[in-house]
């Protein structure tokens, strides 16, 4: 299982409000495909053939051990080619994380090449570049709350992306 395939990731989904959508439908092209806006928590991940009942019961596990929680979309940050709405708090998204590495450490997210900012991307590549997209009055609709209660295994299909296992936050009983 070993070998990551960008056909797969474990996502903390998030409804951005309707003109950041709008805006991130326009310059993520994924975004048409089906991928959700979202904080990437593992990806790439597995190869979609390893996604096997043993790998389902440890991501249910360790996601099922963390609570659900609050999170705002902060505002506009970029890093290079990227524009991307900031979270806050970030601690119950990299706790969440670390559990996940521990899990899996041959999946740390984006290879391995970038340390860890929970974030949800709205533009990449030139899109990111573009001023007008920075300047766009949808980043005004920001701060915004949203509530997580779960994580999902996304996969790239034939056409578009899908949701393959959503797995609840909430500590067990």
């Amino acid at each position: 299982m070993a070998d990551p395939s960008e056909d797969t990731a474990l996502i903390i989904p998030v409804r951005l409000p309707a003109a950041l959508e709008a805006l991130r439908r326009r310059c993520l092209p994924d975004a048409v495909g089906g991928l959700p806006a979202h904080v990437t928590l593992l990806y790439p991940f597995a190869k979609p053939d390893a996604l096997d009942g043993a790998v389902r019961t440890r991501l249910g596990g360790i996601v099922s051990s963390h609570a659900a929680f609050s999170l705002r979309l902060v505002g506009l940050a970029r890093w290079p080619e990227v524009l991307y709405a900031s979270v806050e708090p970030e601690e119950p998204v990299r706790a969440l994380y670390a559990d996940l590495l521990s899990a899996f450490p041959e999946f740390p997210s984006s290879g391995g090449r970038f340390e860890f900012v929970p974030h949800v991307s709205v533009a990449v590549g030139p899109a990111a570049d573009d001023p007008e997209n920075a300047r766009d009055p949808a980043w005004q609709s920001l701060p915004a709350s949203r509530s997580v209660s779960r994580a999902d295994l996304i996969v790239r299909g034939p056409t578009r992306w899908v949701v393959k296992w959503s797995f609840p936050l909430g500590r067990p009983i």
